[in-house]
């Protein structure tokens, strides 16, 4: 609930959130009997998510590239696409998963970001959502999800750290190699999207999926327009699942010239 916006849930919600916490330290089971019942503490909005995930991925699983995630934050994606190709393609070495964030917090917002609701919501200003130290933390739940992992041995996950787009320029001129099977874009605004969109483009391949996590939201005006303005409306088709209502995503189909 903290990287959304509190107007969104009504009073039972907020009630939740602010008990489940405490449920979940109070709770006397060990870690490992707490994460066989996960579904004690997880809410439902982030099972959503994770479910939702899981239906992308499983989409890509035939198809040869690797994942690029844009905007990690604390790991979400990221973790999500580490842990689902470790089950359904466990020896599957090909596939990179590359994380890219400055752990910074939000770039500078542009006018195509500016929406009407901007008050409401005081995280959307830059800087908001930095994660001091994120690189590391996250770099070091990377080196243990590799110990449960078949060929743990062999590195998956790499995280780019680094501002957006410039750390893309560099990991794709460092790996010219790179095919993407799936992009995921957490970003939210507008400048960073777009060049993102832009500088990947050549590297997609018919059945590519681009997924969008603020897509069609009054609150992110900017991610919406990147993706027209780089892929014309005519090549857009985004598709959804009933039960997450923020991602969405669409297939590359065709010529990209």
């Amino acid at each position: 609930m903290d990287q959304s916006n509190k107007n969104n849930y009504v009073q039972s919600e907020r009630d939740y959130f602010a008990n489940i916490e405490d449920y979940f330290q109070q709770s006397s089971s060990s870690y490992s009997e707490k994460m066989h019942a996960f579904s004690r503490f997880v809410p439902r909005q982030a099972l959503s998510y994770f479910l939702a995930r899981n239906e992308v991925f499983q989409k890509i699983v035939p198809m040869h590239g690797s994942i690029l995630d844009f905007g990690i934050y604390r790991g979400a994606s990221l973790f999500t696409w580490h842990q689902l190709s470790a089950i359904y393609e466990p020896y599957n070495h090909l596939r990179k998963i590359i994380g890219f964030d400055s752990f910074t917090g939000f770039s500078q917002l542009h006018p195509e970001d500016a929406a009407a609701a901007d008050n409401s919501f005081p995280l959307k200003q830059q800087g908001a959502m930095e994660f001091a130290g994120g690189a590391e933390e996250l770099a070091r739940g990377v080196a243990l999800c590799d110990m449960n992992r078949p060929l743990g041995h062999v590195a998956k996950v790499h995280i780019e750290v680094g501002a957006l787009p410039e750390s893309v320029d560099k990991y794709l001129n460092e790996h010219p190699e790179t095919i993407i099977a799936l992009a995921n874009f957490g970003l939210g605004l507008y400048a960073p999207t777009k060049a993102i969109l832009e500088r990947i483009k050549p590297r997609l391949q018919r059945g590519s999926i681009l997924l969008f996590e603020e897509l069609n939201q009054a609150m992110w005006p900017g991610e919406t327009q990147a993706l027209f303005e780089v892929f014309g409306a005519g090549n857009v088709h985004l598709q959804r699942v009933p039960y997450c209502p923020h991602l969405s995503w669409m297939t590359v189909e065709g010529s990209l010239s």
